[in-house]
């Protein structure tokens, strides 16, 4: 092979898989069908246009390439499949599958027998099965786009999965009859590639399923193990029976989905992935094939024929497919007129149309190729740009999801839900894998469910909850719950996606998760307690707080109207807030830090050596908790210190430890004007120390101290009155004022 071939192959190669992914980017960011814009640009690149793409240089090699995307595009279709949606329409998908196939395939080769009576019945049998089948490639990105019903978007959904092996094994089956293998032989194969595929795909699903449940590889190679084994069963199974592959993966890919292995999500959007990047590869490597002129000489007949197939074939099968079943006119109105087709009857117009043109049969290997791709270019022009517009039309479409999935069924996601519920948000779903959290909110008459958030799939096994349209992440791990915003932000979108995660993770924000709420809070079940505790409390409004109240308060959410929920306002937000709606506060009494600092543990120091001022501090809360070792304290104090200084900077410090010494928490301050001998990162001297002593088994109190102490001493204000006021009584109003400005600088 000379330079320049492989160059020709390579060059090909490249504008396929990246002119194919970039065109399905733009039609996806743009909301209109790639297929279109993909054979458009495979007609412009290819021999008809610029000349750029040669696929007659990739040989043999392009049915090997096309033959394996299928099967990978197979089993990605295969994962998505729902059983409960099967279940759903049962009888009307099972008769898609047989009445509906042998209907489109003898009234279409009959149409092309009355067309074209040169033709042999066989060969009109032959390209008649050619457009059998629809494709998850035309109908999963459809169905994502126009939100129909869950009923119909069921019975499409598997049509278009299922429907592919069948149709390819017809066309086998009446491709070998062509080419001159006996009729008794090529019905012998066919059964043994149907035995074959669903064989090797019981017995390769379960294989799969069991090595993912069991976690026998590593949890960052799901993804790259199902690929490498998807292909491999497909090469085994397609060895034992020609194209037995494709019905292998296919079923392989029901079964992983339905076992439901770690991370099937992840598993199922990388699958998405690599089947978006595969059909604008393999649309552009197999229309840049086609010429102009013999669309031409299909003409008014042929397109005679393609509408035929659109407006009689198709209604006539779904319309014999529906007999006995409940389907309303409207639907069957609409499962009659959505049928586009995709790469799979592309691909194997294409290898049937090379075979026919070795075979010297030069009409028939044009006219397959022109006809397949016209009812291509025909549904997906039609039917796929008028099927929105049309089940907008009969009602057909889903309502708006506006309602909110809320995962944590803690006091303090109840509180919200009920919130919510009276703004007259709905649905509103309480999901958690706790059955006594979730037994409690039940309790109350909330909507409660046991979920895995973490699994989209919950929405296709409850149709219920496809009119939820937000979603807010409340548990107390904020990696899990950037995990839950990450995995939903590709379902919802970013603006619909809330979850809770502290101050750290707003320092380098990740948009692709979602977006954070009540950074400045505690843990979800920390406020849970505070709440049972009434050291918080959540309150409800009908007039927006001004700014100077809402300082006293953290503000929760505001509901403006009942299309309209804002979470979370951040300071500057509040004044563009309406005046009138319905609006939920928070008030924290700060008991953490309150119950820690008494007046006792308050005292101004002239020292400067931080032994000396550990010893002083200690001294005094060993007064206050008389089983405290105080040399062991203040050498933990120094040794903390020394390897994790605790200066925050602008002239704080908060030294602290945990003990087992100690059975209740304690906040000494010092007052130090002329500065302690603590390492600041900015260099100022310290004059304020707050030193925080907690049980050992208490971490949260000990963090929310801690958490307080640093939100106080964030205001330049409050730490130049901290050091000015000599008064320990009055130290304590000032530091509860901080939470109740508007109150007096006292609790109410």
């Amino acid at each position: 092979m000379d330079q320049h071939h492989l160059h020709e192959m390579l060059m090909t190669m490249v504008i396929a898989l990246a002119g194919g992914a970039i065109l399905i980017t733009i039609a996806r960011r743009f909301k209109t069908s790639a297929i279109i814009l993909l054979i458009g640009s495979a007609f412009a690149l290819g021999p008809e246009g610029l000349g750029w793409l040669h696929p007659e240089s990739l040989g043999s090699g392009l049915r090997v390439i096309v033959s394996l995307a299928i099967g990978l595009i197979l089993f990605e279709g295969g994962l998505t499949l729902d059983v409960k949606g099967y279940r759903g329409a049962s009888l009307l998908i099972r008769r898609m599958l047989s009445v509906g196939v042998l209907t489109t395939w003898f009234v279409t080769a009959g149409a092309i027998k009355l067309l074209y009576p040169s033709f042999q019945v066989s060969y009109c049998l032959l390209f008649a099965s050619l457009v059998i089948v629809t494709g998850p490639t035309v109908i999963a990105p459809l169905l994502r786009r126009i939100r129909l019903v869950p009923k119909l978007h069921n019975i499409l959904h598997w049509e278009g999965v299922l429907i592919d092996p069948i149709g390819v094994f017809i066309a086998l089956l009446c491709f070998e009859y062509v080419v001159g293998v006996a009729a008794g032989v090529a019905v012998m194969t066919l059964f043994l590639r149907i035995a074959a595929g669903i064989g090797f795909g019981i017995a390769g699903g379960f294989i799969l399923a069991f090595i993912l449940k069991r976690r026998l590889i590593p949890s960052d190679m799901y993804n790259v193990f199902s690929f490498g084994f998807a292909v491999m069963l497909f090469g085994v199974a397609d060895a034992f029976a020609t194209e037995a592959g494709l019905l292998s993966v296919t079923i392989a890919g029901f079964i992983v989905g339905l076992s439901r292995p770690p991370d099937l999500e992840s598993i199922r959007h990388f699958k998405a992935e690599m089947t978006d990047i595969l059909i604008g590869m393999l649309f552009i490597l197999l229309s840049s094939r086609l010429k102009f002129e013999q669309f031409v000489d299909f003409g008014a007949r042929g397109a005679l024929l393609v509408a035929i197939v659109i407006v009689v074939v198709r209604p006539l099968a779904l319309g014999l497919s529906a007999i006995g079943t409940d389907l309303r006119l409207k639907e069957k109105a609409f499962l009659g007129w959505v049928a586009p087709r995709g790469i799979v009857a592309a691909s194997f117009a294409s290898a049937v149309g090379l075979s026919l043109a070795e075979k010297g049969t030069m009409d028939e290997a044009i006219f397959v190729e022109s006809f397949v791709y016209s009812v291509i270019i025909a549904t997906v022009a039609l039917q796929e740009l008028s099927a929105g517009l049309l089940a907008r039309f009969m009602g057909l479409q889903r309502p708006p999801a506006k309602g909110y999935m809320l995962v944590g069924a803690h006091g303090f996601a109840r509180r919200l839900a009920r919130f919510l519920k009276d703004g007259g948000i709905e649905p509103v779903v309480l999901a958690d894998i706790n059955t006594r959290s979730v037994g409690d909110a039940r309790l109350e008459g909330l909507d409660a469910r046991v979920i895995d958030a973490r699994d989209l799939k919950v929405v296709e096994d409850q149709p219920d909850l496809n009119s939820v349209g937000n979603l807010i992440a409340l548990t107390d791990n904020e990696n899990l719950n950037a995990l839950i915003g990450q995995r939903w932000v590709r379902q919802l979108g970013r603006e619909r996606v809330f979850f809770w995660g502290s101050q750290s993770m707003t320092d380098s924000p990740d948009e692709s998760i979602g977006r954070i709420v009540w950074h400045e809070l505690p843990k979800p079940t920390l406020l849970t307690e505070e709440l049972q505790r009434r050291e918080a409390s959540l309150m409800t409004a009908n007039t927006r707080f001004t700014e100077e109240q809402a300082g006293s308060v953290q503000l929760l959410a505001a509901i403006t109207d009942e299309e309209k929920l804002i979470l979370g306002p951040s300071k500057d937000q509040i004044k563009d807030l309406p005046e009138k709606g319905k609006f939920l506060y928070l008030r924290r009494e700060a008991d953490y830090l309150a119950l820690a600092l008494r007046p006792q543990l308050i005292t101004r120091t002239n020292l400067a050596d931080l032994h000396e001022v550990f010893t002083q501090l200690v001294g005094m809360a060993a007064r206050v908790a008389d089983d405290l070792n105080t040399e062991q304290t203040v050498a933990a104090l120094l040794e903390r210190e020394r390897t994790a200084p605790t200066a925050l900077g602008h002239g704080v410090a908060i030294p602290h430890i945990t003990s087992s010494d100690l059975k209740q928490r304690l906040c000494a301050l010092a007052q130090a004007p002329n500065g302690a001998s603590f390492e600041a990162p900015d260099g100022e001297p310290v004059r304020l120390i707050f030193m925080i002593l907690s049980p050992a088994d208490d971490p949260e109190g000990h963090l929310a101290i801690l958490a307080e102490v640093a939100r106080i001493v964030s205001d330049a204000k409050m730490r130049e009155r901290l050091l000015e006021e000599s008064d320990p009584g009055r130290i304590i109003e000032i530091i509860q004022g901080h939470y109740f400005p508007g109150s007096g600088e006292g609790r109410s």
